[in-house]
C-alpha cells in the first residue's frame, strides 16, 4: 500500500488540499503510473481553484487509462470549467463511444451542447439520458457493480461533496447511501433531477 496515498487521502477527508497536494506529490514518485492517484491529486487542485493544474493531471489518467471512459468524462467536466467547451465536447463524445450507455456523460454533453447553441441535438441528448437513466433500477446487495452510481460519487467529489471511503465494496455505509438513492422511484428521480442540473442542488 501507498503510505503517501493514505495520508493524501486523510489529508483531503479534512479538506487540507495544501497537504493533500504534496502528499499526493509524493504517493506519485512512488507510483508514478497510477492513473487514480493522478486523478485525486487533480481533484485536490480543482479544490484550490488551480484547474490548469488539474487539468495537467487529468490529461495524465487519461493517457494512462485510455480505454477508461470517466477518464475523459471527468477531464470534460474540468475542462468545461476551465472554459474549454469545445474541449469538453470532445472529451464526452469519447466517453459516450466507450460506454453508450453512460446516462451521465449522455446528459452532461447535452448540457455541453446547449452552450454550444447545437439545441435540436442537446434536446435528443436529453431523451436518451433520460431513457437510459430509466434502465438503471438497482438495490443493496445486487451483485453487478454499476458505473452510474461510482461516477456519481466522483462527480460529488468534484462538487465539493465529503466522501467518507473510496471504497467500492458494497457493504461500505457510502455506498449504501449511494445505492439508497437510487433504490426507490422517489430516490431516483431527485438524484436524476440532480444530475440534470449538471449536479447543483
Amino acid at each position: 500500500m501507498n503510505q503517501h496515498f493514505e495520508k493524501a487521502v486523510k489529508a483531503y477527508k479534512e479538506k487540507d488540499f495544501e497537504k493533500a497536494v504534496e502528499h499526493f506529490s509524493n504517493a506519485i514518485e512512488v507510483s508514478p503510473n497510477d492513473a487514480e492517484i493522478h486523478y485525486q491529486r487533480g481533484i485536490s487542485y480543482f479544490h484550490l481553484n488551480k484547474l490548469s493544474l488539474a487539468l495537467v493531471d487529468f490529461d495524465k489518467a487519461a493517457e494512462l487509462e485510455p480505454e477508461n471512459p470517466y477518464r475523459y468524462s471527468s477531464r470534460a467536466y474540468i475542462r468545461d470549467a476551465c472554459g474549454d467547451t469545445e474541449g469538453a465536447y470532445k472529451d464526452y463524445q469519447v466517453a459516450i463511444k466507450l460506454d453508450p450507455d453512460d446516462a451521465i456523460a449522455h446528459n452532461n454533453l447535452g448540457l455541453i451542447e446547449e452552450k454550444l447553441g447545437y439545441q435540436a441535438d442537446a434536446k435528443k441528448r436529453y431523451t436518451k439520458a433520460d431513457k437510459l437513466a430509466e434502465k438503471f433500477d438497482y438495490f443493496p446487495g445486487q451483485k453487478q457493480h454499476d458505473n452510474f452510481t461510482d461516477k456519481f460519487v466522483k462527480m460529488g467529489e468534484l462538487e465539493g461533496e465529503e466522501q467518507e471511503t473510496q471504497s467500492k465494496n458494497p457493504e461500505s455505509s457510502l455506498f449504501n447511501e449511494m445505492w439508497k438513492a437510487v433504490a426507490t422511484e422517489k430516490g431516483r428521480k431527485e438524484f436524476w433531477k440532480f444530475v440534470k442540473n449538471g449536479f447543483k442542488v
